[in-house]
């Protein structure tokens, strides 16, 4: 009797161990992988088809210019993309990543399919700005996610020291 006793305190003891990682580790972790950086005019084409999505009112993504977009000289396209990873016991799920603006920020758009993340896994997801006039790469990213049904949300500044 005295061993089955001993059996269930360290039952218990691993069962509050595993719930205790599972509460503490509920926040991914980010890390800027990397960064690409390239004039619109040398994407003509794309930088058409978001000039005609925004003047249709059918672009996907958040426009924080409104208005017409100028020539494709004027503007630059950065590509973050970032390493996320998921150490927690919880599936991640809905992940999304937001761009805080500058005054020169015209749009910003990201992958359209839903981002789940298993627990343990680690996934790269990568976002696009376009920016008008000369500026620099440092921004604020917001990455939102839902563990349970509950909205989590992690700050990550991306400079170009990484």
């Amino acid at each position: 009797m005295k061993g089955v006793a001993i059996a269930l305190i360290v039952a218990v003891f691993l069962a509050a161990g595993v719930i205790g990682y599972g509460l503490f580790n509920t926040t991914v972790q980010v890390i800027g992988k990397g960064l690409n950086t390239v004039p619109a005019a040398d994407l003509q084409g794309d930088f058409e088809a978001l000039r005609t999505a925004v003047s249709q009112g059918s672009f996907q993504g958040t426009v924080f210019k409104s208005g017409e977009l100028g020539d494709a000289r004027n503007y630059t396209q950065r590509v973050y993309l970032l390493r996320i990873k998921n150490p927690g016991l919880v599936r991640a799920e809905m992940v999304e990543l937001q761009i805080a603006p500058i005054a020169q920020d015209v749009l910003f758009y990201g992958e359209t399919g839903e981002i789940d993340i298993a627990p343990g896994e680690t996934r790269d997801v990568w976002c696009v700005l376009l920016t008008e006039g000369e500026t620099h790469d440092v921004r604020d990213i917001v990455i939102t996610y839902y563990l349970w049904g509950h909205a989590h949300e992690v700050r990550f500044t991306y400079d170009n020291t990484i």
